[in-house]
C-alpha cells in the first residue's frame, strides 16, 4: 500500500491527466453544442482549459477518499474517444475485421471505467489494493476494536 503523501501526488497527477484529456476531447471532437457551451467563439478555446485546471483542484479537494481510483476510471472512460479516432480509418466498409474485438474491448473498458467512477470501493476491493468500503470526505478510518 502506497503512503498518503505518495498517494496524494499520484491523485493529483492522474485526476490532471484525466480533467486535461477531458479538455482537449471537448477542444478538439468538434460538436457543436460543446463548442457553444464552452463559449470556444467568444474565448477562443481558453475557457475549457481554464475549467479543466479548476476542475482538478476542485477535484482534489472534495473527492479524495478513493481518488486515484477515480481518476484511473476516468482515463478507462477517455480512452475509446482517442482509439476511435485511429480504428475509424481501418474499419472495412463490410465485412469482420480485427479492428473490430478492438473497438469492442474500448467499450468494456469504457463501461468498467464509468462503473468504476462511482463504485470505486469496490473495483478496489476487485483488484486487492482496497477494504472493499465506502468512504466518505471528511469520514475517518474507525479504530479497531
Amino acid at each position: 500500500m502506497m503512503n498518503k503523501k505518495s498517494s496524494d501526488v499520484l491523485a493529483a497527477v492522474l485526476t490532471a491527466v484525466a480533467w486535461f484529456w477531458t479538455a482537449f476531447e471537448c477542444d478538439t471532437i468538434g460538436i457543436d453544442v460543446f463548442d457553444t457551451i464552452l463559449m470556444k467563439e467568444r474565448t477562443g478555446g481558453l475557457f475549457v482549459w481554464v475549467l479543466a485546471a479548476v476542475l482538478t483542484v476542485l477535484t482534489f479537494l472534495w473527492m479524495r477518499p478513493h481518488l486515484v481510483t477515480r481518476a484511473i476510471m476516468g482515463i478507462f472512460m477517455l480512452l475509446p474517444a482517442t482509439v476511435f479516432r485511429f480504428t475509424r480509418l481501418m474499419v472495412p466498409e463490410s465485412g469482420f475485421a480485427p479492428v473490430h474485438l478492438l473497438v469492442a474491448f474500448m467499450y468494456v473498458i469504457a463501461v468498467i471505467g464509468m462503473y468504476g467512477m462511482f463504485y470505486p470501493w469496490k473495483v478496489e476491493k476487485v483488484f486487492g489494493i482496497g477494504d472493499g468500503k465506502e468512504h466518505k470526505q471528511g469520514q475517518e478510518a474507525e479504530p479497531a476494536a
